[in-house]
């Protein structure tokens, strides 16, 4: 195996670690927030902006440092973060504790376009292959933290409390009727799977220490022009793409994209459990079973693309989802069966909104230069950082200060997925028209 290979590999098996800890960050903690710090619930897409633009200044150092200091660090912050908000989860500690967490998983993210790019521009593979096959294994891991993250919640609660699995599980369907004493017994319990998924989280570093990197990985190549040019340079280069109308389209779709999320991703165990009253077992094996959507979806990502082109395939499971959102955010609707109806309609949704991501992070990369990926990705990002800063302030000071919020966020997001398809669209379709030409070759 060849040592570009050998570190896509490597960089793989991290982050499907790591999105064992992100499934459980998206699920299990934020309802652990819910109890022990709601501001930062309710507002925990603000964090995730901030966590972003962190990210995203992060990445500017890959010219300077590469890729695997940085995953050193996404391992390992990740890690202490989970501890850091059992160990102290009050006040200021919290708050960092989340920062720093967010920040570790989606650097992680982040970085794989890039690094993914850097390691397979000199493979014969198509790069979608390598894309899909990073996504739909980051996915397995991600949706096995979110099943197994509230079922070892319940687990643990009733061990706790020394009651029967079943009790406890019904238990969990209104937590704000425990008494105190089964209160606390709960709360030991979120604790101590938070602990267990931090041990996880660290087990990352490992493939991390093993990856052979070379300055050539993230530096232009000796005997290239320029090869020293300084970042205010790359920078000024960076910022020209923004003329250019695919760029922005892009900028402009990832930006509404990236405030809608903020309204319903983050908190669809909290819709399940507190507003739709499903227990907190059933919730997360709803919520994980729609990752199984996203795993197998994504196995018909470069058949889609080599028929419609990126970009078609981006906009047609964008406008596609919708109809599934406004499913979900009616589920009490359908009485006895809405554990079936949701759950499909999360299914679907899932499915069809993620089928796309290696073909939006390969159209990421198509507009620039290899040498500016790390850059654009952090521009990006940036972008989707402030976005979601505000997106995450809206749901903790307006939307959800009433439990309506909840529902109302599926159809706002709704609105906005539908126009950031029309834009992307508009903006860009004449790289749809390339890649279309690309598989005719």
């Amino acid at each position: 195996m060849s040592r570009e290979r050998r570190n896509v590999v490597l960089f793989i098996v991290s982050y499907v670690i790591n999105n064992l800890a992100s499934g459980v960050l998206y699920d299990t903690y934020v309802n652990y927030l819910q109890d022990v710090a709601t501001s930062a619930a309710t507002s925990f897409w603000a964090f995730y902006g901030y966590a972003t633009f962190v990210a995203a200044a992060l990445l500017l150092l890959v010219p300077k440092i590469g890729y695997k200091r940085l995953l050193v660090f996404c391992s390992a912050g990740t890690a202490a973060a989970f501890f850091a908000a059992v160990a102290a989860p009050t006040g200021a500690m919290i708050y960092l504790a989340t920062l720093l967490a967010l920040t570790g998983v989606q650097l992680h993210f982040i970085m794989l376009s890039p690094y993914v790019a850097a390691y397979t521009d000199s493979e014969s593979d198509d790069g979608i292959t390598w894309y899909t096959r990073t996504y739909y294994l980051g996915y397995v891991g991600y949706l096995l933290a979110t099943y197994f993250g509230g079922l070892l919640v319940v687990v643990a609660f009733a061990q706790v409390a020394h009651i029967g699995f079943g009790q406890a599980q019904e238990l969990t369907r209104f937590i704000e009727e425990m008494s105190p004493v089964l209160y606390a017994s709960y709360l030991e319990g979120t604790r101590a799977v938070l602990l267990v998924v931090g041990a996880i989280a660290a087990l990352s570093l490992i493939p991390v220490l093993m990856i052979r990197e070379h300055p050539e990985d993230y530096r232009r190549k000796p005997g290239e022009d320029e090869q020293r040019e300084a970042l205010g340079v790359r920078l000024r280069k960076a910022l020209h793409l923004l003329t250019s109308r695919p760029a922005l389209a892009y900028l402009v779709y990832w930006a509404l994209i990236s405030f809608a999320m903020g309204l319903f991703t983050s908190y669809y165990t909290v819709y399940l459990n507190r507003v739709l009253h499903i227990d907190r077992a059933t919730a997360s094996l709803m919520v994980s079973v729609s990752y199984v959507a996203i795993v197998v979806f994504m196995f018909f990502t470069p058949r889609v693309v080599k028929k419609i082109g990126k970009v078609g395939t981006i906009v047609f499971t964008v406008l596609t989802s919708i109809p599934f959102m406004l499913i979900i955010a009616n589920g009490d609707r359908f009485g006895s069966a809405v554990v079936a109806v949701v759950g499909a309609a999360l299914f679907i949704r899932a499915g069809l909104a993620n089928l796309s991501s290696p073909a939006d992070s390969a159209l990421s990369m198509d507009v620039v230069p290899r040498d500016l990926r790390p850059i654009f990705t952090a521009m990006v990002n940036f972008t989707a950082g402030i976005i979601s800063i505000l997106s995450g302030n809206f749901t903790g000071s307006v939307l959800f200060v009433n439990e309506s919020g909840y529902r109302v966020a599926y159809y706002i997001a709704a609105v906005l997925y539908g126009i950031a398809a029309l834009v992307l669209w508009f903006g860009c379709k004449g790289f749809n028209e390339r890649e279309e030409e690309d598989s005719h070759e």
